[in-house]
């Protein structure tokens, strides 16, 4: 049989979840992925802060992503080289599964600029050389 807590069974708990990262274009997401679970007419929500809450709970005013109907979310709009903290919950009519255990990942962070680029080239027969300048970031 089931363990319950409440009115709620483990089953509910959504297990598996993991974090890739997006790409360097345009802003910061990561795609979070889950597997899902055995209930029938489940939903899951996402939510998602910078502050790390605990390992079974997230934070008050993390940011939601409700109403998901697959076993993965894209969280977009993210600030550069980042560590966001992630749980799921699966999500019925009647109730709201227990939270996944946290996860986190880093966003991406651009690489630095590089300003101020010069080349010079100075060919001869004897030593043909190539001197680069630029400002450090």
């Amino acid at each position: 049989g089931n363990v319950t807590t409440g009115s709620v069974t483990t089953k509910m708990r959504v297990r598996g979840v993991r974090v890739s990262k997006g790409t360097l274009d345009g802003s910061p997401s990561l795609t979070v992925s889950w597997i899902a679970v055995s209930e029938s007419g489940v939903t899951y929500t996402v939510w998602y802060s910078t502050n790390s809450g605990t390992i079974t709970e997230p934070p008050f005013g993390a940011s939601v992503l409700s109403g998901i109907i697959s076993s993965s979310a894209t969280l977009t709009d993210l600030s550069q080289g980042t560590t966001y903290y992630i749980w799921v919950a699966a999500v019925t009519d009647r109730n709201q599964g227990p939270y996944s255990l946290r996860t986190s990942a880093i966003t991406f962070q651009a690489p630095p600029q590089v300003q101020g680029v010069s080349v010079i080239a100075t060919v001869s027969r004897r030593k043909p050389s190539l001197l680069v300048r630029w400002t450090a970031p």
